[in-house]
């Protein structure tokens, strides 16, 4: 049995500080085999010593006993036979329960490693923006979408940033300090995703990042850095984590101040409605 194989049958008995530092161990074992512990509790937004009490409630001596483990591990995995792709059914396998378990899933994993005080800040950012500017670019554009629209549902000053240069400057340039950018970076993060965050940046732009690696190279734009799904997840499964993800912070934003936010749904009803009478009325 390899160890974490052991953590996954003894998570239940760790505490909420220890799960995230488990969770983080068996999605990331890499990094766990090459960093110290002060760093993987940054990454994880634990302190250093709940990761080393992570080791004991392991039955380790120490951060360094869980290196050798994940190193055993990690060198073990090489002769091991490579698996077939998550979404290639298995035969005698239920295909609707196998999907929507892997979703499941990737969002409890999600729920495990997100920090309550950054989520926490990152709805009050929502809600005290002047303007919110959403970036997602090729595979994280539809989730940017969603977001988009989940959001100009709720609020004026909403918009997406268009993957055409000219338009990105132009709208980095006009950001305020009360301007919000939300970045989505479900797939590696490229380097126009991580320049436009710079420039947002060098603006004294506020920033919140969704990405599928708590060690992406955005980390370092964002005020608020959110991690979905696990380095072994499909990317189907990811998105499935980030929309739950962006739904919990668009429902937090919400309850900041309830009736501002569903007094402009129904206004925005409305104005809807109305737009719908008109264009019918013109074509009778």
């Amino acid at each position: 049995m390899c160890f974490c194989d052991q953590i996954k049958k003894r998570f239940i008995r760790l505490s909420r500080g220890q799960r995230k530092v488990a969770q983080f161990t068996i999605d990331n074992p890499n990094v766990i085999a090459t960093h110290i512990a002060s760093d993987i509790g940054k990454l994880i937004g634990v302190s250093e010593s709940t990761v080393i009490r992570f080791c004991y409630a392991m039955e380790l001596s120490g951060f360094s006993e869980l290196q050798e483990k994940i190193r055993a591990d990690l060198m073990g995995q090489g002769d091991k036979v490579e698996k077939s792709h998550p979404l290639i059914p298995k035969k005698n396998v239920n295909l609707l329960n196998e999907v929507m378990n892997r979703d499941v899933a990737s969002i409890l994993n999600t729920i495990n490693i997100v920090n309550e005080e950054q989520f926490d800040r990152a709805i009050k950012l929502m809600h005290e923006s002047q303007d919110l500017y959403v970036l997602g670019l090729r595979q994280s554009l539809p989730s940017a979408n969603f977001l988009t629209c989940t959001l100009s549902n709720y609020r004026r000053q909403v918009k997406q940033i268009e993957p055409d240069v000219e338009n990105i400057v132009q709208q980095i340039n006009s950001m305020e300090e009360d301007t919000l950018l939300f970045v989505i970076a479900l797939d590696d993060c490229a380097e126009d995703v991580l320049a436009i965050s710079k420039m947002a940046k060098n603006r004294k732009v506020k920033m919140i990042a969704i990405t599928h690696s708590c060690i992406s190279s955005i980390r370092g734009n964002a005020e608020v850095l959110f991690t979905v799904g696990s380095q072994k997840s499909a990317f189907a499964e990811t998105i499935t984590a980030a929309h739950s993800l962006i739904h919990a912070l668009v429902e937090g934003m919400v309850a900041q101040n309830k009736n501002q936010y569903t007094n402009f749904q129904k206004v925005n009803a409305q104005i809807n409605n109305n737009s719908l009478y008109l264009e019918k009325t013109l074509y009778i």
